[in-house]
């Protein structure tokens, strides 16, 4: 890689970092781009059943945030590490019964 394309990924890690931080921040979530995912199979958990799965599972401290908000962070953690997350699950094919649903 040259010092042109990594000061690039450095510059589009930084950016992305920084507005997560933002979004985190203020009093709604940004979705980034990619798919949608469910709760442990649930495609409509309760606040308690995401509030719960966002701290055992994947370690984020989900606040004061509303429902829409936390399914948002959700996605995105799912979303930013790629289809193996680390807790169990396998890579996700695109059919909707093999892990999430099209929107």
């Amino acid at each position: 890689m040259n010092r042109r394309s990594a000061c690039i990924c450095f510059l589009a890690f930084l950016k992305t970092t920084l507005v997560s931080s933002v979004a985190l921040a203020a009093s709604s979530v940004s979705r980034i781009a990619g798919p949608r995912w469910n709760v442990n199979g649930d495609w409509n958990p309760s606040l308690d059943e995401i509030q719960g799965h966002l701290r055992a599972a994947h370690g984020i401290d989900p606040g004061t945030l509303g429902i829409e908000d936390l399914l948002t962070l959700h996605d995105n953690d799912h979303n930013r590490r790629g289809y193996q997350t680390g807790h169990g699950h396998k890579k996700a094919s695109k059919g909707q019964s093999k892990g999430y649903a099209k929107f």
